[in-house]
């Protein structure tokens, strides 16, 4: 892992992400992933139809949802966005089988995938307007050479993820345009796209009860 000024161990970005996070049991786990997989169709999710398709009564559902940071409602009390995907147009964007959707960051698509199936990703190097695009799939993120920009573990995460995290949290084409990047904004790092990859592997286990294999 390539850093600007300070080294990292995954295990310490890990362990941030994961401090950064609602605990969840098995049954929110199912919930949450329910939600994105239901938003990936490209429309709102209703409380009921999520309590539904997860198997939890509804109150117990909504009660849950209500009590989650980083999730977004229409005026009909649906999720439009939650926890990396949106319905809104995003500067990350992704096509999931014939629909388009929002990231709300350069590293949500690699856990994404792994609870909505693969994704083409869309999305901009912010020191050369190059464009970046490539596929998730089963055999993971394939875009050689590509970098992301990473906030510091020792930085506070709080719940208005957007802005404590997700806008420093960015694609580059390579190690140069990123470290150029970050050594204008204090507090960021360059990241591998390997070991980001392996930060997602390992927050889909824990988020959503996604098998680590």
């Amino acid at each position: 892992m390539t850093t600007q000024t300070t080294i990292f161990s995954l295990d310490a970005i890990d362990a941030a992400l994961a401090a950064a996070a609602p605990s969840l049991d098995e049954d929110e786990q199912r919930l949450a992933a329910i939600v994105l997989r239901l938003l990936a169709a490209g429309e709102p999710v209703s409380i009921p139809a999520a309590a539904a398709v997860a198997g939890m009564p509804g109150p117990r559902a909504e009660q849950v949802l209500r009590s989650w940071p980083a999730v977004f409602w229409d005026d009909h009390g649906r999720v439009t966005g939650f926890w990396g995907l949106a319905l809104a147009e995003m500067p990350h964007r992704l096509g999931h089988a014939g629909t388009g959707l929002g990231a709300w960051c350069a590293w949500d698509p690699l856990f994404l995938a792994r609870v909505i199936g693969d994704l083409d990703v869309a999305t901009t190097d912010p020191v050369t307007g190059q464009a970046i695009t490539y596929h998730i799939g089963d055999d993971g993120a394939t875009h050689p050479g590509s970098v992301l920009s990473f906030l510091r573990p020792d930085q506070p995460w709080d719940d208005n993820v957007i802005t404590t995290f997700c806008h420093y949290v960015l694609h580059f084409t390579g190690p140069a345009t990123a470290q150029q990047w970050t050594a204008t904004h204090p507090g960021t790092f360059v990241l591998s796209l390997a070991d980001a990859a392996e930060l997602a592997r390992r927050h889909a286990a824990r988020t959503f009860g996604i098998p680590s294999a």
